[in-house]
């Protein structure tokens, strides 16, 4: 198994590892390989994406338990000043395997700490961060997720396509009560070195956001920026 893991994550930054290919790089017969991947796949360490297979969010999840950040360019106390400033649940997200998972968060929402607490994947399309994620994609990798949503989440596609290029004017992705009803956010992608690498979003009640979400926006979208210029500096 740690053999197929091995394979999964060198090919991470691609299209994925075939049963074929898998079969192929072991010296194993497919129906060998086949079993092991199913039980990769069921407890997360493997994702599927179409015909080929993905790094799942499980050895993404116990890095985060060993407390190593996998993100560089956004402090904890980054969070926690966005927090301040603005009194909303503050969060940073990233895309696992066409899922968001959140990496860090300051909140006074316990529902909101107990999914960022136990990493719990989220989907992208009902999602500010996963939004914001996605608008920052090149086509090829988007429309390959895009292709693999879940069937409740194939209407969303559609819309999604026509507002992106509007995020990425913007800067920043909103949405409103998609993931958990009376929930509005607003998210901005955040780049290391010109890559994107995570997004960073505020969340809270509509009564709280409907008249803030532009500048809430904005003020990630230039927090955003200024991450980004701190840590190419030279140290």
């Amino acid at each position: 198994m740690a053999e197929i893991l091995e394979i999964a994550a060198r090919e991470s930054h691609g299209e994925g590892v075939s049963l074929t290919e898998f079969s192929r790089r072991l010296s194993a017969p497919v129906s060998t390989v086949q079993g092991l991947v199913n039980g990769l796949v069921e407890t997360g360490y493997l994702s599927r994406s179409g015909r080929t297979y993905v790094l799942g969010p499980a050895p993404y999840v116990l890095h985060l338990i060993a407390r190593r950040p996998l993100i560089d360019v956004v402090r904890h106390d980054d969070i926690e000043a966005l927090h301040q400033a603005t009194g909303r649940t503050a969060y940073l997200g990233i895309n696992l395997a066409g899922r968001v998972i959140y990496l860090d968060h300051v909140t006074g929402d316990p529902g909101f700490a107990f999914l960022a607490e136990t990493h719990a994947p989220r989907p992208l399309l009902r999602t500010a961060v996963g939004r914001a994620l996605l608008a920052a994609m090149e086509k090829r990798q988007l429309f390959e997720i895009l292709r693999n949503v879940d069937e409740q989440d194939e209407p969303l596609v559609a819309p999604f396509l026509q507002e992106s290029p509007a995020i990425r004017e913007s800067g920043y992705a909103v949405t409103k009560g998609l993931a958990v009803t009376g929930h509005w956010a607003v998210a901005a992608p955040v780049r290391e070195h010109g890559k994107t690498v995570a997004a960073v979003g505020l969340s809270g009640t509509p009564q709280e956001m409907s008249d803030d979400l532009d500048r809430l926006g904005v003020m990630l979208r230039e927090s955003a920026r200024l991450w980004e210029r701190r840590a190419s500096r030279p140290s």
